[in-house]
């Protein structure tokens, strides 16, 4: 019902995202902290507006924020789209001095600009909203989008609070938030402007690439945001990413990765490969051999065999046997033949590998990689581009820690453990245990020499 009369309005006439694929993903993804973000010309703008216009249709009384940081740009790229795409038959009244519209079905929506000083955002707090939309979330802080983010409260029949952002690439909490971890009820979207043909004006594309300089194009073109990480890092967050979205099928090899805790609040953690998938399969914090080595067998017997049954006939267990792993390597050795035997009496004909994986052993790249380690972290980096990762937020800001140099020898080397634990905080163990799973390593006796 509009005004006394009811009448159809086609919203798909001005704004249609089926031109657009990406727009469409983030219109229908139901986290409640939304990022459309990557390069100019993706029509990110236009989906956080015609997100809020929808809200607002679809819920009457909803609450929207529409906001920039400041008043001048929004006035100057975001109003301009608001006022295309907004079809004025839904509008009972448009206050531009209050920044204020007012729908025919009761909701309404609030936009402009936050203002320039720290604590212009306060005067937002008191509004109960169903909606926010933040567009060039960059320009903001964390702590305003988090402080906002507490005002989702609106309180309406069958409605889902949504916060809506929009950004191009950048070295920000954005990119730590959305990017670099896996952040429950969180979903990042790339835009890229190849999504946004259809939509363009002719010869942009060609006018970006004139103007911009190369180091600029692969963000603001290209959305490309591995492009503005730490350039030592060993593991591209995009990829990280990407390796976390990927749904891979169940395969061979069938590799245990086993990370022995070192101490203090380090974690034990078992790593399961199969195939390209992997997952975290138990962590647990302090070293206990006996402990560990029990998880191993647990892993057989409660995960790998109910999944795979008789048609698997070889496991591999690789552990980083430096310090106290050397323990769990010498024990599940033991009790190897005997667990072969155990299993043998199931029904299942099923080997064990057991391989011990010394970092300071010798490459077999040596013309390229420092050691052993270095050249397993290294072909963690290139498996990124087929493997399936556990969406873990720790074991992503772990890989996103992790960072290598060239030393004098011009040969690839991995930070010591100690360094990234200084700066993380924590020591990366579901990383390196995700890392010793993929590690294509061979056991002693047999070709390259991995035992050391």
């Amino acid at each position: 019902m509009i005004g006394a009369q009811e009448i159809t309005v086609d919203l798909s006439q001005v704004y249609d995202p089926r031109r657009n694929g990406k727009q469409l993903l983030f219109h229908r993804a139901p986290e409640t902290y939304k990022l459309f973000g990557g390069a100019m010309g993706g029509g990110k703008t236009a989906a956080l507006i015609n997100e809020g216009i929808a809200l607002n249709f679809d819920y009457p009384g909803n609450f929207g924020l529409l906001m920039r940081k400041t008043w001048p740009s929004f006035r100057d790229t975001v109003l301009p789209q608001l006022e295309h795409f907004l079809d004025r038959r839904l509008i009972r009244d448009w206050n531009r001095s209050e920044k204020l519209i007012v729908y025919w079905n009761g909701s309404r929506v609030r936009y402009g600009g936050v203002g320039e000083h720290p604590d212009d955002w306060q005067k937002f707090m008191s509004g109960e909203y169903g909606w926010i939309a933040l567009d060039q979330a960059e320009e903001f802080t964390e702590h305003e989008f988090l402080m906002l983010a507490t005002r989702l409260r609106l309180n309406l029949p069958g409605l889902r609070p949504f916060f809506l952002l929009s950004c191009n690439p950048t070295d920000s909490w954005i990119k730590q938030r959305f990017i670099e971890s896996s952040q429950p009820d969180h979903i990042f979207i790339p835009s890229f402007w190849t999504d946004n043909i259809a939509n363009l004006p002719a010869g942009y594309i060609e006018r970006m690439k004139q103007i911009l300089p190369v180091e600029l194009q692969d963000r603001y073109l290209r959305g490309d945001w591995s492009g503005i990480a730490d350039p030592l890092a060993v593991f591209p967050c995009l990829k990280v990413k990407e390796a976390m979205e990927r749904k891979v099928e169940r395969g061979l090899p069938v590799v245990i990765g086993v990370d022995v805790a070192r101490g203090g609040d380090d974690e034990s953690v078992l790593a399961l490969r199969e195939g390209g998938r992997l997952e975290i399969f138990s962590q647990a914090q302090g070293h206990d051999t006996m402990r560990t080595t029990g998880e191993v067998w647990r892993c057989v017997q409660e995960r790998i065999l109910p999944a795979w049954g008789k048609a698997l006939s070889e496991v591999t267990v690789q552990v980083d046997a430096i310090g106290l792993g050397s323990g769990v390597v010498d024990r599940l050795r033991e009790v190897r033949k005997e667990k072969e035997a155990a299993f043998r009496e199931q029904g299942f004909e099923i080997a064990f590998r057991i391989i011990e994986i010394i970092g300071s052993a010798r490459a077999r790249n040596r013309s390229r990689f420092r050691n052993l380690r270095a050249e397993v972290h290294w072909g963690a980096r290139e498996a990124l581009d087929w493997i399936e990762l556990p969406g873990d937020s720790e074991l992503s800001r772990q890989l996103l820690g992790i960072k290598y140099r060239l030393n004098s020898a011009g040969l690839i080397e991995i930070e010591p453990k100690e360094e990234i634990k200084k700066r993380l905080k924590k020591s990366p163990d579901r990383a390196e245990a995700v890392i010793y799973a993929l590690a294509e390593v061979k056991p002693k006796g047999v070709g390259h020499v991995c035992t050391g």
